[in-house]
């Protein structure tokens, strides 16, 4: 991963952009926990994500795809179990702090700087 003149801000922008991506799936996973044969989904890795961003004139959506059974399935072939899936979403809300925490402070600094 090339971060050469990359802008702190528009790194930061990406990474808010894709968390949220990454929540959605995991709030639409928890939805149809219930749903016969759904398939639990997740997102490109954010390295994956930046490397087709880098290519893109806009900040596109994270590429989804559906994920393997890694704790099991129920009867009817639903991948979907809660407990990994808020594990997901606790991880994904805490590194979505630190993104905000990071641009906040960034922005201070800034101002600091300008004299404001």
């Amino acid at each position: 991963m090339n971060l050469d003149g990359t802008n702190l801000f528009e790194l930061a922008s990406q990474r808010l952009k894709w968390l949220s991506d990454r929540q959605k799936v995991v709030s639409e996973n928890i939805a149809n926990a219930d749903t016969s044969g759904f398939r639990a989904r997740e997102v490109e890795s954010f390295e994956d994500f930046l490397k087709t961003a880098e290519v893109s004139a806009v900040t596109p959506d994270a590429t989804v795809f559906e994920t393997e059974a890694t704790w099991g399935q129920d009867l009817t072939g639903n991948n979907v179990v809660l407990e990994e899936q808020i594990m997901v979403a606790s991880d994904t809300a805490s590194q979505y702090r630190i993104a905000t925490n990071l641009y906040r402070k960034a922005h201070d600094m800034l101002r600091m700087t300008a004299g404001g």
